[in-house]
């Protein structure tokens, strides 16, 4: 496509202030990413617009250990049947909402009223229970998982390295030393985003956990510049990424301006026509280009400053219950200071903050609730429940507010499983739960886990969704018949924006389909 004549008399200097300039425009949240696609590619040209939308970002949660997410989206045949044996031991279900709380949203998805607060976003919310199942040494507990490594094992195959070596913890129990070939995602994006970008900060990995014996593992595979800065307090975040101000009110030279306005002019109706674009993106984008041209000059300064504000602390943090510990087989209690690293909903807070001041586009943080032996109690499911549904609302709030939202994606992992239906359960023989969000995620609570009644107790059969169209297919009781861990990983990275030839780079995800379903 041929330039501009507008671009083409400016000097290599002025050509790339009024690039950053359209891109300060293109940002606001009312754009959408057809328009702001079109607008770069008039100014720039088609690489030029394609580099720009793969400027992803990509937030990864892990969570350790076995979370159960059964309140956050509730399976549909748990959901609708009719007389759910709960309880806390046994052979008990463990989803303890009852009817009359069970929320069946628009889409079709059940809620609780411990995760009611996700209904605005389920458009692009997917919760998967029916991964490979994990196989830590003690009942399922590890720091990498499968679908974050797909290949991962004990021994040292040709081609592996240790995942281990730079997430030390105290103690080996639960924490399986690994040896793997293909790189977790955050780590993977980490390395990819810095290609694309030279001029970003490291990606960082929050190590937040409670319990020392701990950890997650982050593993670049070896690539240059994969590997993210391991964070571990509050104190040494707020060190690593030091307070700023950036004046985004750029007032543009007459040149500049006459540009901008010939770029934004010929989005017209004719124009996204000939280029494709849908009915739904042409629609009012008069009203749109209006508001991209008045954010030059009533965008908020770009800012920095991690410590969290009286105001954004009561945002973040509103009936999200503070990290909580266990002793033995005892009821939970909230967590002592000094085994706090930071609360969940303060990590989703600092998480924001920097990918919203541009400075990383990888953010990893981990949080735990400290294990349960033998039994769960109510209080353990709806807590893990608060602690991810409304942070993760609030997250994707604040994203969408700031036009963030539809080049982001967030990973919620369960890395040491999460349990069967029953209380008496571990994670090695369980679901292994990954939701994800994201402008590109289309939602759903897919596949479906169902109750039978078996004389004294529920029993339950896995339908895990079909890799093509997600709806559920035949049972199981087992670990077999879970979803492929490359597809799942590949999955994640497709929506991350990864290119498959860098994905196909590792042999135990070469040639892998993503899940179509999940996918717009």
């Amino acid at each position: 496509m041929k330039k501009l004549y507008e671009i083409e008399r400016m000097s290599a200097v002025q050509r790339r202030s009024f690039l950053k300039l359209l891109g300060v425009a293109l940002a606001a949240p009312a754009v959408p990413s057809a328009l702001r696609f079109a607008a770069n590619e008039m100014a720039g040209g088609t690489a030029y617009a394609q580099d720009r939308e793969m400027e992803t970002i990509f937030i990864e949660i892990d969570l350790r250990d076995q979370w159960d997410q059964m309140h956050v989206m509730v399976p549909p045949g748990i959901a609708t049947y009719g007389d759910v044996r709960r309880g806390e031991t046994g052979d008990g279900i463990t989803m303890f909402a009852q009817q009359s709380e069970i929320r069946r949203t628009e889409s079709g998805v059940y809620l609780t009223a411990d995760s009611y607060e996700l209904e605005p976003h389920l458009d692009t919310i997917a919760q998967i229970d029916h991964c490979e199942a994990s196989s830590g040494a003690i009942h399922g507990h590890e720091a990498g998982n499968a679908i974050r490594s797909p290949g991962r094992a004990e021994e040292r195959l040709a081609g592996a390295m240790p995942m281990f070596e730079n997430d030390p913890a105290t103690a080996d129990g639960g924490n399986m030393r690994w040896y793997a070939s293909v790189p977790t995602p955050a780590s993977l994006h980490n390395h990819w985003a810095k290609l694309a970008d030279p001029s970003l900060r490291n990606g960082v990995a929050f190590k937040g956990l409670s319990r020392s014996n701990h950890t997650v593992f982050h593993f670049g595979g070896g690539l240059p510049g994969a590997e993210l800065d391991r964070i571990r307090s509050r104190s040494q975040l707020f060190d690593a990424f030091p307070a700023f101000v950036e004046d985004l009110n750029v007032v543009p030279t007459a040149e500049q301006a006459d540009a901008l306005r010939a770029v934004l002019g010929r989005l017209d109706q004719r124009f996204l026509s000939r280029r494709g674009f849908v009915d739904s993106v042409r629609t009012g984008h008069a009203q749109q280009i209006d508001e991209a041209r008045e954010i030059l000059h009533v965008r908020e300064p770009r800012v920095l400053s991690l410590p969290l504000t009286e105001e954004e602390r009561a945002f973040w943090s509103e009936g999200v219950p503070n990290q909580m510990c266990t002793e033995g087989d005892t009821e939970s209690f909230e967590c002592p200071d000094d085994r706090v690293k930071a609360h969940i909903w303060e990590q989703t807070a600092y998480a924001f903050k920097l990918v919203n001041a541009g400075v990383t586009r990888t953010v990893a943080l981990e949080f735990d609730y400290m294990d349960l032996h033998g039994f769960r109690p109510e209080l353990s499911v709806r807590t893990q429940a608060k602690q991810i549904s409304k942070p993760l609302a609030r997250l994707i709030t604040k994203l969408k507010e700031a036009g963030l939202y539809e080049r982001t994606v967030i990973a919620v992992y369960t890395l040491d499983g999460s349990r069967s239906p029953k209380a008496n359960s571990y994670g090695n023989d369980g679901k292994n739960t990954l939701i994800l969000a994201g402008g590109g995620i289309r939602g759903g609570y897919w596949g479906d886990i169902r109750l039978t009644n078996e004389g004294g107790h529920d029993g339950f059969t896995y339908h895990p969704p079909d890799p093509e169209t997600g709806a559920p297919t035949g049972s199981f009781r087992g670990i077999d018949g879970r979803l492929d861990s490359a597809r799942v990983w590949r999955t994640v990275m497709r929506a991350a924006g990864v290119p498959d030839a860098m994905c196909d780079e590792h042999a135990q995800v070469q040639g892998k389909a993503p899940l179509g379903f999940v996918l717009r």
